[in-house]
């Protein structure tokens, strides 16, 4: 409210925002302006006067001036053909060096010649002078930008004397001018009294640039124009004379806004998109309509204003940085040299002025959060993150920031330059390599023009001169920072800080800033950064759903790296596998990234597609094609898996959990493998445990690992594969110290290994299996009490004893498995012969199974107690081990058949010979 409050739209009361009073001049009040925002210390109104005349002059101006430029420089240039042509004619002796003193000889030729030469000097006194009255944008400097200022909120309490007028007309681009123009002659043929937003929104579709942006939406502006027409035919019509309307002016005025904000010169078509969006809310639900929201549109155009940036980065950066110096040493501010430190060091300001560091976008909130840690006296900030979250881009950022003079007065006209330490290192004693960071110290503390960037700083922790009581190198750059001889920049990984710099004097001396994974919005402009690269590189073209799929699918299932970098990294192999596949100007789709994330991963990322979709209804099929009985289990967790593929689930969460109940042998197990395989395409990715192993309390270092460096089993299986299906089997034989660890993954979907490193759960499947109160479970079925019924006393009496009651409470269902039988032991039977007609079937054999063998062995194979867990043992015993004993004494061929007779026995029936 307090930045809407700041530029908030106001009309003048005595004009109701015209401009013109009674008479038709120009209002004495607000001088003609009629309405206007306060910005940037800046009175802001659109004063353009449009009308037919004044476009028909406007037109025959540039004309006449276009004729006069191309007259004046045809005639320049024919005055240079001239003396080209008197040198050619001329016949004289070349050793006489007359023709470097032409101006001495009288000829037509020459006179024409300097006479061509005051025409030169008027054209470019011309568009000297043109470009000269252009108004550019310019963003205030830093100084001017943290100073508050009063902002009025009414015409009474205006005082010009701190605020400028200013036409924001006068920033408009030559395309902006024609898109105005466009929207008069619209109005004007649809007989239209005002000129609305949704003319202007119309008329820029004619700027290639407005279109382009669109297009990498993936918006058919075919389709939207016909939409917009529609409304637009709905506006009121009007016989008063054009003009734009109140609503117009406010969408022109925050247009000059927003391309301030953007950091552009001028004011440009796609700037005045956002502004239209925002006063008109029927034009966002017509996007909405083709899946495109305020925040995708400001991306794209974000996405070109950066583009414009990076082609005229290396331009600006030599004009505005021409006082810099061109070597190591600055001419303008000091004479002092610095041999070692240039031995040592890379120049980032004479990097950035000649545009070699990467661009630096979306990180002014990091930036500004360093020139307040420098205002408050600190002169060392340490930068704190991951790797890949774009810590050296930071510094880069930074450096261009220099090089400009905007930032604060104490680091104008300075040098950023990078220590490398391994230089500062290698190949000397450790004695000597402080003797050589002593020498960089004094070499900066006389210059007094240097910051000094140290990336990955812990290279420097512990290295000393090995003598008794000696400093290690960190104890001598924190002894400088304390002494507050020199400013200093540093990088470092959250494990290498806490493990080396926290609570050190190093630490101490210098100001944390965490630099977190940039996520949303903030990522995706910080890739747009980097797609030109990959667009010129590969001769692709990447649509805006392309980098937004990406930063959505590598956060969500890449978690050992972190972004812009590995959304960055997937992008270059999209762009080398489209380019292989569709050819040079294919456009990379959300689909080629979903398709390449999801062949790096194992993860099917792909989107849901109407086989996919029929799959998952299916769910409960599927899975009974694997197991039998179990309905309610069964249906329970084909809904979860149902809920989670559609995104319908709470996203800091695993994708569910379940607690399996029931005696041995009823399915537990099966059920989990056929998640695997259904849900993930393979039950390799079922990471198991056997619970039983942590029945101690010292046994959590194995799950989790520990702070020496021991990796824990569930961690690091998960940090490799965390797509996947976690099966606890007998959960209750663990200590409770391990259970608790649950407590947290359950709800948060994370945990801390014994490293700090935090492992993300949120796309696994927890499945803890547990046989406790199994004989309850047996008695009570037999007596046909109802499931819900046993599931409560289950609960309460026999759960409540092994783990906590909060732990119980995480899991999305607790289910209870049946006991089996002797007709759901038949069909497992049946199950488990199939199983074996595969693997004979591919070598060439038959199988076949009478119903009465098929109950036989179901009846020798069935345990009340242990469920069927007793037939895969029986069914490995009397036919799989039969079967082999038969293949090796060459019994059973290929084309033969396998029979299981009435008394369960196997015999073989020969097939024919060929």
């Amino acid at each position: 409210m307090q930045e809407e409050n700041k530029n908030k739209f106001i009309i003048c009361p005595k004009c109701n925002g015209s401009g013109k009073n009674n008479l038709g001049i120009n209002c004495s009040y607000c001088e003609g302006a009629g309405a206007g925002v306060f910005f940037n210390r800046n009175f802001l109104y659109f004063g353009m006067k449009i009308g037919t005349a004044t476009i028909s002059l406007d037109h025959l101006r540039k004309k006449i001036h276009l004729i006069i430029n191309l007259s004046a420089f045809a005639f320049g240039f024919a005055g240079f053909l001239s003396l080209a042509f008197w040198i050619y004619g001329v016949s004289i002796d070349a050793t006489e060096l007359k023709l470097f003193a032409f101006w001495k000889y009288q000829n037509i030729f020459i006179l024409i010649f300097w006479l061509s030469l005051i025409a030169d000097m008027f054209v470019y006194y011309r568009l000297s002078e043109e470009e000269r009255l252009k108004h550019k944008i310019s963003p205030l400097s830093y100084s001017l930008k943290n100073k508050e200022i009063k902002i009025p909120q009414s015409w009474e309490s205006l005082n010009l004397s701190k605020f400028k007028r200013l036409d924001v007309v006068k920033a408009y681009s030559n395309s902006a001018l024609e898109v105005m123009e466009k929207s008069f002659e619209l109005a004007k043929k649809l007989g239209h009294g005002q000129i609305d937003p949704l003319h202007i929104f119309f008329a820029s579709f004619s700027d290639r640039e407005v279109a382009a942006c669109f297009s990498r939406l993936n918006i058919n502006s075919e389709k939207l124009m016909i939409k917009v027409k529609k409304h637009i035919s709905l506006l009121p019509t009007g016989k008063s004379k054009i003009n734009f309307s109140l609503e117009s002016r406010e969408v022109l005025i925050k247009s000059y806004m927003s391309a301030y904000n953007f950091g552009q010169k001028k004011v440009s078509p796609k700037n005045f998109i956002i502004p239209i969006l925002e006063n008109k809310g029927v034009l966002k639900e017509i996007l909405y309509d083709f899946e495109v929201d305020i925040d995708k549109i400001f991306n794209v155009i974000l996405w070109f204003v950066i583009n414009e940036k990076q082609i005229e980065s290396y331009k600006a950066f030599k004009s505005q940085a021409r006082f810099k110096p061109s070597t190591n040493m600055d001419r303008a501010y000091t004479s002092v040299a610095t041999p070692m430190l240039d031995q040592m060091a890379y120049d980032l300001t004479l990097a950035a002025k000649w545009g070699h560091l990467e661009y630096c976008v979306a990180r002014d909130k990091e930036i500004e959060k360093i020139w307040q840690h420098l205002e408050s006296g600190e002169n060392g900030i340490l930068l704190v993150g991951e790797k890949g979250v774009g810590k050296n881009t930071l510094i880069s950022g930074i450096a261009q920031l220099m090089v400009r003079e905007n930032v604060p007065k104490f680091l104008q006209d300075k040098r950023l330059v990078e220590l490398d330490a391994a230089r500062l290192i290698s190949g000397v004693t450790p004695a000597q390599s402080q003797g050589r960071l002593l020498s960089v110290i004094n070499e900066m503390t006389r210059a007094g023009n240097i910051v000094l960037y140290i990336k990955d700083i812990e290279n420097l922790i512990g290295i000393s001169s090995g003598e008794e009581e000696s400093l290690d190198l960190s104890e001598v750059l924190s002894s400088a920072l304390e002494r507050k001889n020199i400013y200093c920049f540093a990088s470092a990984t959250n494990e290498n800080y806490i493990k080396y710099i926290e609570g050190k004097s190093l630490g101490n001396a210098m100001a944390k800033l965490e630099v977190n994974e940039a996520k949303g919005n903030q990522a995706i402009q910080i890739i747009e950064s980097k797609i030109g690269h990959f667009e010129g590189k590969y001769k692709v073209y990447f649509s805006y759903n392309a980098i937004e799929t990406v930063i959505e699918l590598s956060d969500k299932f890449i978690h050992d790296k972190y972004l812009p970098q590995k959304a960055v990294k997937i992008l270059e192999m999209v762009a080398v596998q489209v380019s292989k596949e569709k050819g040079e100007n294919a456009i990379v789709s959300k689909n080629d990234i979903a398709r390449i994330i999801s062949d790096t991963t194992g993860i099917p990322a792909t989107k849901i597609t109407e086989t996919e979709s029929q799959q998952l209804l299916k769910l409960e099929d599927r899975i009974h094609e694997r197991m039998v009985n179990q309905k309610e289990a069964v249906k329970m967790v084909s809904a979860s898996l149902r809920r989670a593929r559609t995104e319908l689930r709470k996203g800091d969460r695993p994708i569910a959990n379940f607690l399996f109940l029931g005696p041995t042998g009823v399915g537990k197990t099966e059920l989990a493998k056929a998640v695997s395989q259904i849900y993930f395409g393979n039950e390799d990715y079922m990471i198991r445990i056997d619970m039983s192993e942590y029945q101690h309390p010292d046994s959590i270092k194995k799950m989790i690992g520990s702070s020496s460096g021991a990796k824990g089993y569930l961690t690091e299986k998960v940090r490799k594969s965390p797509f996947s299906l976690i099966l606890l089997d007998e959960v209750e034989k663990a200590h409770p110290d391990i259970l608790n660890l649950f407590l947290q993954v359950m709800d948060d979907g994370r945990l801390t290994d014994g490293q700090g490193k935090t492992i993300n759960f949120t796309n696994s499947i927890i499945i803890a299996t547990s046989n406790a109160g199994a004989n309850f479970i047996q008695s009570e079925i037999l007596k046909g009490s109802e499931v819900e019924e046993i599931k409560t006393v289950l609960i309460n009496d026999y759960l409540n004893q092994v783990m906590r009651p909060e732990l119980i409470n995480r899991f999305d269902g607790v289910i209870v498995f049946s006991p089996l039988s002797q007709e759901n032991v038949v069909d497992i039977c049946k199950l488990m012969l199939n199983g074996i007609a595969k693997l004979l079937k591919e070598k060439g054999i038959e199988l076949e199974a009478t119903e009465e063998g098929t109950r036989v062995l179901a009846k020798l194979g069935f345990d009340p107690k242990f469920g069927a867990r007793p037939l895969r043992r029986l069914l490995q015993d009397k036919v799989e081990d039969s079967i082999a004993s038969k293949i090796l004494e060459g019994h059973l061929r290929r084309r033969d058949t396998v029979v299981i007779d009435e008394e369960g026995e196997i015999q073989v029936r020969k097939g024919q010979e060929i």
